[in-house]
């Protein structure tokens, strides 16, 4: 079973930091995905199935110091690897 949501991607120097969002309001936040280089994004991407033409647009956006922004379905092993859960602080 997959879990659909949205990848920001922002460009940092030479590294990305990527962010999932959940499109169920009730999942809780997740921890930013650094990439340390386009190769190590292109690796992620490709591992959440994003198909190479929104791979080839999502390099032009963030190349012109754009935000970067990809649909995705993932699976709850892909979100464990990449995206942990937030710790929250107290309540």
């Amino acid at each position: 079973m997959t879990e659909e949501g949205t990848l920001s991607i922002v460009r940092q120097g030479s590294a990305y930091q990527v962010r999932y969002a959940s499109n169920n309001p009730r999942e809780s936040d997740r921890q930013v995905y650094a990439c340390p280089d386009a190769d190590t994004l292109g690796a992620l991407l490709h591992h959440c199935g994003v198909e190479s033409g929104a791979m080839t647009q999502a390099y032009a956006e963030l190349g012109k110091g754009r935000m970067s922004v990809l649909l995705v379905a993932l699976s709850p092993a892909q979100m464990q690897v990449f995206f942990r859960p937030t710790t929250s602080s107290g309540s």
